[in-house]
């Protein structure tokens, strides 16, 4: 296939991050079939040894939306039960879009009682109160998140926020059973961030509790998550995630190593917008698009980024030194985003021991021996296989990796 052609190329370039989102080859439309994510793994893994592949979810779509009809919401996160060997993802997204519904209702919920879902709360001790007291409701209606997307790419159809409580918590039971590793992605900062806490502080979730969470920055996916005026803003919204590595009842205390992918999902019509002075690095004062301005950011010392994101994905475009905006693909984009980290001298790290210790999984990986050591005779694990319902199942370093999406 194509697209196993194009990840070895980009391996060869320096990528060690590969996250896709399967297409029906016949319509070109988004699709939940899971042959066509096993068959890109099993093609990926045979020629790029040491890539660690992340699939998609959260999809939408006219057919993403049919087969979620037809076999319910699991559907968007079905690749969470493929072992690896047999064509699934060292990473799924378990969190992206749809599942807001839960903090959406948590929000109105807290409105009614005069207060307010801010940092300030989501950061403190009335949000474990808050949290304890919610039930989600089975109440199905209509989800749509307010994004920057063409093709109706805000509408997630119908569903309710008990059934996406559901999908999570088995999300997260099925990656715990293969031993395979936790993502999510931030599309709104505020109901993102207040979701993640929500999965990692749920005692039926436990988000993370291997020891190891990635969490994607997609800035200017929605006006919530808009893209960054600056490296302080961009900073900001890094250090809001890594501090999820620490519970909110022991603050002191590092319960999981996070680690921190951004991108940039700026629509062509927006680029201009974006297209402004580097405020950091050796080039700063150079005007530069959102995608350079990622890179460079990224490339800090400080910047506390592990995985620089870019492809078709996200920005289907180049823009040069004048502004304009090129037709590209992921060779270009990639390409592009190395020639600026080069710039800013934080080079790329292509050592796949180096790459899992930095990743969290040495942590993952020592955890399991450890529970393993207390079971020397296969006792079963105290955790319980997923449930099954009707709808939720057939139930401080600088950027070194680049990944393409």
């Amino acid at each position: 296939m194509a697209s196993i052609a194009e990840a070895e190329a980009l391996y060869g370039m320096g990528c060690r991050y590969y996250h896709y989102h399967a297409r029906n080859p016949l319509t070109h439309e988004q699709t939940t079939d899971n042959e066509i994510y096993q068959e890109i793994s099993r093609g990926v893994q045979r020629r790029c040894k040491d890539l660690l592949i992340s699939f998609g979810a959260s999809r939408n779509g006219g057919e993403v939306r049919e087969r979620i009809r037809a076999f319910g919401e699991w559907e968007r996160v079905s690749q969470c039960a493929i072992p690896l060997h047999l064509g699934g993802a060292h990473y799924v997204t378990i969190q992206a879009a749809v599942e807001l519904q839960i903090i959406c209702e948590l929000e109105r919920q807290l409105e009614k009682q005069g207060r307010v879902l801010d940092l300030d709360f989501v950061t403190g001790p009335e949000f474990l109160t808050a949290l304890d007291a919610y039930e989600p409701s089975d109440r199905v209606q209509d989800a749509q998140l307010d994004t920057h997307s063409t093709s109706k790419g805000a509408d997630y159809g119908k569903t309710s926020p008990l059934i996406q409580f559901q999908v999570y918590r088995n999300a997260i039971r099925a990656r715990q059973q293969l031993v395979l590793f936790h993502e999510i992605e931030w599309v709104q900062l505020l109901r993102s961030y207040a979701m993640t806490r929500y999965a990692v502080e749920h005692p039926a979730m436990r988000l993370g509790s291997s020891g190891q969470l990635n969490i994607t920055l997609l800035f200017g996916f929605s006006p919530r998550l808009p893209f960054p005026d600056n490296y302080a803003a961009f900073k900001k919204v890094v250090d809001a995630a890594k501090s999820l590595e620490y519970d909110l009842a022991e603050p002191g205390v590092k319960k999981r190593k996070v680690t921190i992918s951004v991108g940039a999902a700026v629509l062509p019509q927006h680029a201009d917008q974006h297209f402004k002075e580097l405020d950091v690095g050796p080039r700063r004062g150079t005007k530069a698009c959102a995608v350079r301005r990622l890179a460079a950011w990224a490339s800090q010392p400080d910047s506390r980024v592990d995985i620089l994101r870019v492809g078709m994905e996200d920005t289907p475009y180049l823009v040069d030194g004048a502004g304009q905006v090129q037709l590209a693909d992921n060779i270009q984009l990639i390409g592009q985003a190395i020639e600026e980290v080069d710039a800013n001298g934080a080079g790329l790290e292509l050592d796949h021991d180096a790459i899992f210790a930095r990743m969290g999984l040495l942590g993952v990986q020592d955890e399991l021996l450890s529970v393993q050591r207390e079971r020397p005779l296969g006792a079963a694990l105290p955790e319980a296989a997923p449930e099954v319902t009707s709808e939720a199942a057939p139930e401080a370093d600088p950027a070194g990796l680049v990944t393409v999406g």
